[in-house]
């Protein structure tokens, strides 16, 4: 459902099993540190790079509302 679906994934990960897949399957997110949180203080300005070069970024421990900042994101 993850590879094939046409809007990027929320995904609900206690056992942070779906992260160590990701990780693996886009090893680039651990290769040039895409791999984030919401209380990053500079999480706006890193996500320029990889969202204009059309990397993969994995955004972890969202607790139970998301950040508005993210919703362009999510929405495509």
């Amino acid at each position: 459902m993850v590879t094939r679906s046409s809007r990027y994934p929320l995904m609900i990960d206690p056992q942070s099993q779906a992260v160590s897949w990701i990780k693996r399957k886009e090893p680039i997110i651990i290769e040039r540190d895409f791999s984030y949180t919401l209380s990053n203080p500079n999480l706006k300005d890193r996500l320029k790079v990889p969202l204009q070069d059309g990397c993969p970024v994995i955004i972890e421990n969202i607790e139970n509302e998301v950040d508005p900042m993210l919703d362009p994101l999510l929405e495509k």
